[in-house]
Order: C-alpha cells, then sequence, then structure tokens
C-alpha cells in the first residue's frame, strides 16, 4: 500500500487551505470535503438572508426580548426559569415556561449557571466542557470597480499561502459598472487567531497588502472602505463553528441532542452539519418536534 509523502500532504494542504483541519477529525474534514465536492445545491435568499430570521417577527415581536443576556438556567416544579439582565440598564428579568429551548452555543453556554447542576448530566456537562469550536475571521473590503474581473477571477475563490489564505468574489452582478465587495480574507483555527492579534485597524492594511501582491498596487487605489470580524472575540458565540476533535464524535456527540429534563438543545453544534445555517434549521425542526411530541 502506497501512502501519500509528508511533502505530498503538506502541499495538499496548503492548495487545499486545509492546514487548519489537520487536527480535526478525519471524518469532519470528509464530510466538510463532501459538503463542496459533490452535486450539492446551495441557496441563498434573494434581498438578504436576514429575510428568513425577519419572516418570523410578525408573530414573534412581542415576546423578543433585545439585549438581554440569560445568565441563570433553573428547573424546579416542573418548569423552567431563564433569569438574566439587560446588558445596558441591568435589569434584572426571570422567564417562566413550560419548557426551555437552548441554542446557545455550548462554547458560551459555559458562562450560564445550571440549578440544580445535576440537571446536566455527567456527559452533557462533558460535551458542554469539551466540544471544540474553531475561530474564524474574515475581512470584507469594498472596491470602486471589480478590477479582479479583467484579471480573469469573475467568481469564486483564490486560495493563497499568505495570511489571507482564502478571498471570495462576488458571483452576481458580473462585469456590471460600479464598486463590489471582496471577502478579502476567511480564515480558521489558529490562522483566524492569527489575525485576531491584530487590532482591527491594522486587519484592512495587511489585508491590502496581501491582495497586492496578486492584482498589484491597483488594490490602493481602488480601496474605498473595509472592516473585519471575529468569531472568536463574539461573546455570543466564544467560536465560529463546531469542529470535531478526534473522538469527539464518538464520545460527545450523543449527549449533546438529547434534552435534559424540561430544557431542550438546539443549533449547528446538536447536528452533524456544522458550521451551516443547515444545521441550525435542521435542529429547529427536530427540537420543535421534541417539544410538540410531549
Amino acid at each position: 500500500m502506497e501512502y501519500y509523502s509528508d511533502g505530498a500532504i503538506d502541499m495538499i494542504g496548503v492548495l487545499l487551505d486545509m492546514e487548519a483541519y489537520m487536527g480535526m477529525s478525519l471524518i469532519e474534514v470528509l464530510r466538510e470535503m463532501i459538503f463542496f465536492t459533490s452535486t450539492t445545491k446551495y441557496y441563498e435568499i434573494t434581498g438578504g438572508m436576514d429575510k428568513l430570521s425577519n419572516a418570523f417577527l410578525p408573530q414573534l415581536r412581542e415576546h423578543i426580548l433585545m439585549q438581554y443576556k440569560v445568565d441563570k438556567i433553573i428547573q424546579e416544579d416542573n418548569k423552567v426559569m431563564l433569569q438574566g439582565n439587560h446588558e445596558q440598564t441591568l435589569e434584572q428579568f426571570t422567564i417562566t415556561s413550560d419548557f426551555a429551548i437552548i441554542t446557545i452555543p455550548f462554547s458560551a453556554l459555559r458562562f450560564v449557571e445550571v440549578q440544580p447542576y445535576y440537571l446536566f448530566s455527567y456527559f452533557k456537562n462533558r460535551a458542554i466542557r469539551e466540544l471544540n469550536y474553531i475561530a474564524a475571521t474574515k475581512i470584507a473590503i469594498e472596491f470602486k470597480s471589480r478590477f479582479w474581473e479583467k484579471a480573469g477571477q469573475c467568481i469564486g475563490k483564490s486560495i493563497t499561502d499568505l495570511p489571507i489564505r482564502f478571498t471570495y468574489y462576488p458571483s452576481y452582478g458580473i462585469h456590471t459598472p460600479g464598486p463590489a465587495i471582496v471577502i478579502a480574507s476567511y480564515t480558521w483555527a489558529d490562522e483566524a487567531l492569527t489575525w485576531d492579534s491584530l487590532p482591527q485597524r491594522d486587519r484592512i492594511p495587511y489585508a491590502l497588502k496581501n491582495l497586492a501582491e496578486i492584482y498589484g498596487d491597483i488594490v490602493y487605489s481602488e480601496f474605498v472602505t473595509g472592516t473585519s470580524f471575529s468569531w472568536s472575540k463574539n461573546p455570543y458565540s466564544c467560536g465560529a463553528f463546531t469542529a470535531f476533535e478526534p473522538g469527539q464524535e464518538l464520545e460527545l456527540f450523543p449527549y449533546i441532542t438529547p434534552p435534559s429534563g424540561k430544557v431542550h438543545f438546539a443549533g449547528e453544534h446538536t447536528t452533524l452539519t456544522h458550521g451551516w445555517m443547515q444545521g441550525a434549521i435542521e435542529s429547529g425542526v427536530r427540537v420543535a418536534y421534541e417539544v410538540n411530541e410531549q
């Protein structure tokens, strides 16, 4: 039996930008590769993906509490109570219900107190502690025109061994005049943490410098503005998405999805479709069925 050499493995990791996944579960990596190499169709909502969540507003508006953060989950007397406070006014709140559906990523759920402690089993608590969340950072830059199309890059992405790694180009408005936005950099895991070490003001210049090595100094004359976002620095997610480390699918996943008493769980981390809205939607359907069946 022949195997790839270490050099070949390194080359594949760089060219496919899979180095960030080298320490992840092989099954997790294969599943992710299948998503991108199969005949799967991808869909987007015309006008913006936020139209999906906004479609629920007419029915749920009166029940949505903005800027209120849950810091305690209590189950007693066959009821569930969620307690917390408003992040600006510090006004405290308590919500009592028959069931609770928790979609908080396990990385952030660690900061929520659970009473009684044994409400979550040993294995559930272990999953909350150990489930691996991968870091991710995106840098978006607006340019005056689509100069990359003149260089032959109309759609798709560029992969480089420069710090920006992935660059994604608009898939709409091809060959149209006027400004356009590029995801100049999309990095995962340790490569994302490298960008996180830079202050926000320095990320755009470094991304432009990397793009200039590909397209030349035109990136500076065409530059309009830019911004970046780090999911590992987001206190509401404490990471971008779940990525199993070796053995975690076998040891942790069976205990992630099942409810604990009156508390049910949803979110991409409760499915095997990690890092995609698809996983969140799948879990929403599952948990709605769970609650309605009780």
